[in-house]
């Protein structure tokens, strides 16, 4: 995949963008009485946002903001910088969330070459697309509770925004009101927590934290506290939020579970308007539900407690720059597939694609036993005149800051992606590895990116706790084919690249026919979509949802009680 063009210097700051792009007048077309109702019982926390390359467009149809030359180059400079876009609340990482594909409305910049021209010459206008109203910033409980009373009250949409990394685009929805809840930034070492109203319980290692706290922050904080905090690769992506809510995986998760696993207690504000702690000991339904029901939907979290492992040095094995041809591919890839099972029992997981692989391991073996079990990896690349590197570093976050971080900085471009869960039993016998292989090459066939994820929590002990669907306990990979779109895309494109995708997934579906995917990556049209992300689970999610959320103020798509396609909420959708 190519990356973005970046130009090498700027000359504006963030604050002059900021103000260009930010309206804090609630007077404005859009705004009504109860608009200003609820600006006044925020204390004024409620914004309009102009797109985030909105400086850039001459013309412009319902957006606030203006034109500014200077705004526009520094827009362009950090069009791809994720860790920029968090912190703005109209930007989201996957680009085409930002426009409203079935109208073709959008105010967006070459992905590919942000100068383009093309994108924004006059008389091309900006538009808001599927970018929220308006914004709430939240601060406190008090917030959400005036937030979900005005939704009701008024009909309007509400929807969860955080960091904006989005395959689904179910925190943005034209005409809503968002809670962003990006800048609730606490974060606190719990050296000796006992989760609250509970006894007889022994004191465990966790860190307390609030939404806004990215993996960044979370392993920088980790590391200064003498503990690991397993997370995903990308570092501007909340550290709870969806991704725990989603279930979460990441480098870790064979040995140290899933986000969901580890979380232990949530402090969440419900559509009711009541504030509740969820834990094992007190509202055990909604905790059940937290972890890996996904987001958006039961609630609005406040604070997560999650696990804090011991600091243990861990072994890494990275192999780059194979050929893409499809017989390297195919080698490579039966490599992956007669040993994951091996790897696996052994400790490893990590990241692989057509030419790379890097895979860890946390468990206390030496560098020997390291090479020994990679020794398959080490002998395939032999024969290409590759050489298989292995390391040690001293912590989880040490790696991740020296070798993930700068990888997986880049965001912001439009992507689609379809998933699979493959569980062991594919793996177990000659012939199913066989079919196994030719099934995932014909699923990567002709997309732009492939990834193999050895992320799932298969040498966990779970404690069943969780409501992700049971397939992620006894899979060995979770399978990622994507592919990208431009900036002008349009809506019957994105049909045709996503069914594209879904068909290429079949390949896999016919093979796994009760396995299922991940909440969070998965396909935009993804069939039998309850099964496939709960599986068994979902009556009970179903029943929890009615509890907390008896008049569906929370909706959004293929979540928990969707209300379904044809709910005027998803009209953007392609």
């Amino acid at each position: 995949m190519q990356l973005p063009l970046h130009i090498a210097s700027i000359t504006n700051t963030w604050s002059q963008l900021m103000a260009l792009m930010l309206d804090v007048n609630v007077t404005s077309s859009l705004a009504t009485i109860n608009w200003d109702n609820l600006n006044s019982s925020v204390n004024g926390k409620l914004f309009q946002y102009a797109p985030f390359a909105r400086a850039c467009f001459k013309d412009a149809e319902g957006v606030v903001g203006a034109y500014d030359a200077n705004a526009c180059a520094f827009a362009q400079a950090h069009y791809s910088d994720g860790q920029y876009r968090d912190t703005i609340p109209s930007s989201y990482q996957g680009l085409q969330w930002e426009t409203c594909s079935s109208t073709g409305e959008s105010c967006l910049l070459d992905w590919m070459n942000p100068l383009n021209e093309a994108a924004f010459a006059y008389p091309k206008a900006c538009q808001q697309g599927s970018i929220p109203a308006y914004f709430l910033e939240v601060q406190s409980a008090s917030d959400v509770q005036d937030a979900f009373k005005f939704s009701v009250e008024t009909g309007v949409d509400l929807v969860v925004k955080n960091t904006g990394h989005e395959f689904q685009g179910r925190s943005a929805r034209p005409g809503s009101l968002a809670l962003w809840t990006k800048n609730l930034q606490k974060i606190a070492y719990e050296p000796a927590w006992i989760p609250t109203g509970c006894e007889d319980i022994a004191p465990r290692t966790a860190v307390r934290l609030e939404p806004g706290i990215t993996f960044n922050d979370l392993y920088a904080f980790g590391e200064a506290n003498n503990v690991t905090l397993p997370g995903g690769s990308t570092p501007s992506v909340s550290a709870t939020g969806g991704y725990v809510l989603g279930g979460g995986h990441g480098g870790l998760s064979n040995t140290a579970g899933l986000g969901a696993d580890r979380a232990l207690e949530f402090t969440v504000v419900v559509p009711t308007g009541d504030v509740l702690i969820a834990n094992a000991c007190q509202n055990q339904d909604l905790f059940f539900a937290l972890r890996g029901g996904g987001g958006g939907t039961f609630g609005v979290v406040m604070e997560t407690v999650t696990l804090a492992l011991p600091r243990t040095p861990i072994q890494v094995v990275t192999l780059d720059g194979l050929s893409t041809d499809v017989n390297t591919t195919r080698a490579f890839w039966k490599v992956l597939v007669d040993n994951s099972l091996v790897w696996a029992n052994a400790g490893w997981g990590g990241y692989a694609a057509a030419t790379s692989l890097q895979y860890i391991n946390p468990l206390p073996i030496s560098e020997e036993d390291a090479q020994t079990s990679m020794q398959p990896l080490t002998d395939f690349a032999a024969q290409l005149g590759l050489t298989v590197i292995h390391e040690q570093y001293e912590s989880f976050a040490v790696f991740y800051q020296q070798i993930l971080e700068p990888l997986y900085a880049i965001s912001g471009f439009p992507l689609s992606t379809s998933s699979r869960l493959l569980p062991a039993q594919n793996f177990e016998t000659p012939e199913s590895r066989e079919e196994l292989l030719d099934a995932l090459l014909n699923a990567s066939a002709n997309h732009s990116l492939t990834y193999v994820f050895a992320t799932t929590p298969y040498a966990y002990k779970a404690d069943n706790l969780t409501s992700v669907t049971p397939a992620w306990r006894d899979s060995l990979l979770l399978i990622e084919v994507l592919d990208t779109l431009e900036y002008n895309t349009t809506a019957s494109e994105q049909r045709e690249v996503i069914e594209g995708l879904s068909k290429s997934m079949d390949f896999l579906r016919n093979i796994t026919p009760t396995s299922g995917t991940y909440f969070s990556e998965s396909d935009l049209y993804e069939p039998d979509h309850e099964k496939s992300f709960w599986g068994a689970n979902y009556e009970k999610l179903a029943e929890i949802k009615l509890k907390y959320d008896p008049l569906h103020v929370l909706d959004c798509w293929h979540c928990v009680g969707w209300k379904g396609r044809s709910d005027q909420a998803y009209s953007c959708y392609p």
